[in-house]
């Protein structure tokens, strides 16, 4: 059987809207060879290129169509293949946040893995290399709330911002956890979160 037809058989194995790399199909052949049979699968429709080596297979819905993948799910295939860790970081920890409604052309992460730029259509889903501190955090929760309070600003933070802050953590159900990821914010944003967690606190006990 060809390596071509194995790696199509591999494929209609999978469940459709899955992010697919060269390295998922090397015990079926070289790195050239499973390069260009996933190119021709793509010329083929079978598969949709979104970047050099990464590829989706492709998922539909009858209403509405082609679904294409998300930036948090191309995000996390990549973070782990390349066993790295990630933290959503500026306008986009705001909009996962719910703090804006404005969706990012630019989707910017924090990593500890290669730093790289990846264009899907009008979109950019940045990686950018950072330090291990601000990774150190347990809990992805904790990452994106003190990445999306740095975007907005201390000086620009809003009651509405803390109520949609404290129903995430509330819903979460990561007070305990928050309690000590915290501790690696900038001093603002831990005493915001930490007012937050004893205001939850209280109302738990009242």
């Amino acid at each position: 059987m060809s390596v071509l037809k194995q790696i199509e058989r591999i494929i209609e194995k999978k469940n459709p809207g899955e992010i697919l790399f060269i390295s998922d199909f090397l015990e079926v052949s070289d790195y050239d060879t499973v390069r260009k049979s996933l190119q021709r699968l793509a010329e083929k429709k079978k598969l949709i290129r979104i970047a050099q080596g990464i590829y989706y297979y492709p998922k539909n819905d009858e209403l509405l169509g082609m679904i294409y993948p998300s930036a948090e799910q191309i995000g996390n295939a990549i973070a782990k293949r390349d066993k790295a860790r990630i933290i959503p970081t500026g306008i986009y920890a705001m909009y996962r946040l719910g703090l804006t409604t404005q969706v990012p052309m630019n989707v910017v992460y924090l990593t500890d893995g290669s730093a790289r730029k990846i264009q899907i259509g009008k979109q950019t889903i940045v990686f950018k290399k950072t330090s291990p501190k601000n990774l150190s955090a347990t809990n992805q929760l904790s990452n994106i709330i003190i990445q999306g309070f740095r975007a907005v600003g201390k000086e620009r933070i809003k009651e509405s911002h803390i109520i949609k802050i404290k129903k995430i953590i509330q819903d979460s159900k990561k007070q305990s956890v928050l309690h000590t990821d915290i501790l690696n914010a900038p001093v603002w944003i831990q005493k915001i979160v930490l007012k937050i967690l004893k205001e939850i606190e209280n109302e738990e006990l009242a």
